[in-house]
């Protein structure tokens, strides 16, 4: 009996140490989610609630409650109208990138020749659209020798005359209306398309990689064909990774620079509306958390894990 005493002393001292080693090794990211998300936030929904300027270098924030919310959802409808733009972009980016992506990655998992090569051109849109390379292509002494409003233009012209001749063609196929939309749509921003993705088919690469090939052997010796192996194991097995590359993206596309809530919100801050930016900001988050909720509880219904 004293013995069995001393066992379960034993143990819970260790436990109580793993406890210990538990909270110091997790302390940062709980000190970091305090400071940088918790009270920011906490402080967003304080200042959302105050028409909060800044007069003379201090700050000014008298009480104003609901006001600016009731002015960005009912007495005003330039907030609605962007947010709804942001929505639709949304709904159009999401399945277009994670097709994309995942269709990518199922290439660039096959073996071929300069397959490295292949996955680093994917990734390289990500790379060009950093700050820095991005304003080192702004200041290209080709792109100075021709105004702003001229480049628009003739981009906007070439677009149109590709969209154009696409459009006629998808016409002529006797498609729908707004399928071809859609189409043209994606054509459009095919290179908003393809940074969005690189992160996507990353995961996607993952994801198949981690399917034994063993699976596909036996699948192969009972006589299945690629599309009954792709629809059967691969779909289904990489599914956890489109739900991470659905929410990946539904934030991406939320939190784009040229999204154009964020647009809003940066307006409302430089225009020194800090209690305005602020309930945007706010409302904007519930939202996404709200669009990420049902989504995620929808495609989850569908998700399928190997043990």
């Amino acid at each position: 009996m004293a013995t069995e005493k001393v066992i379960r002393k034993k143990r819970r001292t260790l436990e109580a140490k793993q406890r210990r080693y538990g909270y110091l090794f997790t302390a940062p990211f709980i000190v970091g989610g305090i400071v940088f998300i918790i009270y920011p936030v906490i402080m967003a929904l304080i200042y959302s609630l105050t028409d909060l300027k800044i007069i003379n270098g201090a700050p000014a924030m008298p009480w104003v409650g609901m006001e600016n919310y009731s002015q960005a959802f009912l007495k005003e409808d330039a907030f609605r109208r962007k947010l709804l733009d942001a929505l639709t972009e949304m709904v159009i980016n999401v399945p277009i990138v994670v097709i994309f992506a995942f269709f990518m990655a199922s290439i660039l998992n096959a073996k071929f020749i300069g397959r490295g090569f292949a996955r680093s051109i994917m990734f390289l849109p990500v790379i060009i659209a950093t700050g820095v390379v991005a304003q080192l292509s702004t200041n290209d002494i080709a792109a100075s020798m021709m105004s702003s409003a001229d480049q628009q233009m003739m981009m906007e012209q070439s677009s149109v005359q590709v969209s154009s001749a696409f459009g006629n063609m998808l016409m002529n196929m006797n498609l729908d209306l707004g399928l071809v939309n859609f189409i043209l749509a994606a054509v459009d921003r095919i290179y908003d398309i393809t940074v969005m993705s690189a992160v996507s088919i990353i995961i996607f690469i993952a994801g198949l990689q981690g399917i034994s090939p063993s699976i596909y052997e036996a699948s192969y010796i009972e006589g299945a064909t690629k599309w009954e192996v792709f629809w059967k194991i691969s779909f289904p097995m990489v599914s956890p990774m489109i739900l991470l590359s659905v929410i990946y993206t539904i934030i991406d596309s939320f939190t784009a620079s040229t999204n154009s809530v964020m647009v809003a919100i940066n307006t409302a801050f430089t225009s020194g509306e800090l209690g305005m930016m602020a309930a945007y900001a706010f409302s904007y988050m519930l939202i996404i958390f709200a669009v990420l909720g049902i989504v995620a509880g929808l495609i989850s219904r569908k998700v399928f894990y190997y043990d």
